[in-house]
């Protein structure tokens, strides 16, 4: 009976008129497809991880020149240190501090001296009270001859906001920069963590600011220094371009 079922089983196989038409067909479309999403892809960059620079913005790979370059560099990872040690210590880190520390800009060695052998302040927040006339030696610690800051544009600078402030200034190279480090920290109940930014005035010797706010460093010259590396600087560009 098996043999009989098996025999009486007839299997039609049916082939397309063009099989081979209907394959170049397929694979003209998935080759379409890919090259319209790659031309998309290219001519419409997604740059979404990329900030965009705002009016007061510089970019650190463009528009800074080789010793400016070389401090900002210097001043990420310093700036990373000072948050840790306040992070573990609660306290600020003064100059003789980071200078004890061996720290590159703050510390007087080969490339301190090599890149315009800037002097560095530590203003901390509510350093100088309106009624006192020096700074007190615990919160702000002065290069020798360098001159302090204003005593109520310290205090207005810094005890409203709770910024820790950085300040390097005197630089000796042809176009070096002043440069502004602000630390908004946690504990003054502004920020959840330390935050921070970098700044810099083209006069090497410009005081410094009355306010550390935002809007009152742009009004008086500072401009706020974004880290762009190569590639994102080159991701910006492209991005901005049309």
């Amino acid at each position: 009976m098996g043999s009989v079922a098996a025999a009486g089983t007839h299997c039609v196989v049916v082939r397309p008129l063009s099989g081979h038409g209907e394959t170049v067909v397929f694979i003209l479309a998935v080759a379409l497809l890919i090259g319209s999403t790659a031309g998309y892809t290219i001519l419409n960059p997604r740059n979404e991880n990329v900030q965009k620079l705002l009016s007061y913005q510089i970019s650190s790979f463009d528009a800074l020149n080789r010793v400016d370059q070389s401090i900002h560099s210097a001043l990420l990872p310093a700036v990373d240190e000072i948050i840790w040690n306040n992070n573990t210590t609660g306290g600020w880190s003064l100059i003789a501090d980071l200078e004890k520390n061996r720290t590159p800009l703050f510390y007087k060695d080969v490339f301190w001296r090599a890149n315009g052998e800037m002097r560095w302040q530590a203003v901390l927040p509510g350093a100088i009270d309106t009624k006192k006339v020096a700074p007190t030696a615990q919160s702000v610690h002065q290069e020798p001859g360098a001159p302090p800051p204003p005593p109520n544009a310290v205090y207005q600078g810094t005890l409203g906001q709770g910024a820790a402030s950085y300040y390097g200034s005197g630089g000796k190279l042809p176009g070096q920069s002043a440069f502004l480090v602000v630390i908004g920290h946690a504990h003054s109940g502004v920020y959840w963590i330390n935050q921070a930014t970098i700044w810099v005035h083209p006069d090497p010797r410009a005081p410094f600011p009355k306010l550390t706010k935002t809007e009152a460093l742009i009004q008086e010259g500072w401009r706020q220094v974004i880290p762009y590396s190569g590639a994102t600087e080159f991701e910006r560009l492209r991005g901005t371009k049309g």
